[in-house]
């Protein structure tokens, strides 16, 4: 359902805190920013400078959890109205989940960290490079659909789990294993109810978005 457009969307947005200090450090280094907020002034309105430029991490980190929260709202809501109307999406039985681990998110977060870490934004070249390898980055995640350590997915409201889904009976399973889909899940419950039956969209990639539903008839 979601197109290289959503996937682009939601990638962008990740890497939207990193981007944002490239430039801003950038712009900082080099006193390009407004008079008041020049390096030789943050002094006057902090008694260290090292406090202003924390207290800016922590402004520029919260905003970018409200606008990771609102992206996502914004991606998902469409899909979950018609999920729970039964416009898309098929109805599945759940056999087996686990939560992802932590090396699942790993990739992100070196992605994330490192560039600030090893590079010196007073520079134009390194701020230059520091974008290609961004959008290279970005770019890989979206040719290759996936989306499942995308960060957003923690400010959503749901769980980002590991399942076997299947749309057919245990008996049909076990003459054709591979009816069971091995797929990661997007749903709000923390924890799956294996006894009953969801609905589920096909997202992209192996993302399913799924949703509990009551009336419908679990598949024995």
């Amino acid at each position: 359902m979601w197109s290289k457009k959503e996937q682009l969307i939601l990638w962008i947005t990740a890497y939207f805190p990193l981007l944002f200090l490239i430039v801003a450090g950038f712009l900082y280094e080099n006193d390009l920013l407004p008079s008041w907020l020049q390096k030789k002034n943050v002094a006057l309105w902090f008694a260290h400078q090292w406090t202003g430029e924390a207290l800016f991490i922590i402004i520029v980190l919260v905003l970018s959890i409200v606008l990771y929260r609102i992206v996502i709202v914004w991606l998902l809501a469409g899909i979950e109205q018609k999920l729970l109307s039964k416009k898309v999406g098929n109805q599945y039985a759940v056999r087996h989940f686990e939560k992802l681990s932590a090396s699942e998110y790993s990739f992100f977060l070196i992605t994330l960290l490192l560039p600030r870490i090893a590079l010196d934004y007073s520079s134009i070249m390194n701020v230059a490079l520091s974008l290609l390898v961004i959008i290279f980055i970005i770019s890989v995640y979206v040719k290759t659909d996936t989306i499942s350590s995308c960060p957003l997915f923690f400010v959503s409201g749901r769980q980002v789990l590991k399942g076997i889904i299947s749309e057919h009976t245990l008996e049909e399973e076990r003459e054709h294993p591979e009816y069971r889909k091995h797929v990661i899940c997007l749903v709000k419950e923390k924890d799956l109810d294996l006894s009953t039956s969801y609905r589920g969209q096909h997202l992209v990639s192996n993302m399913y978005m799924i949703a509990k539903e009551n009336s419908i008839k679990y598949i024995k």
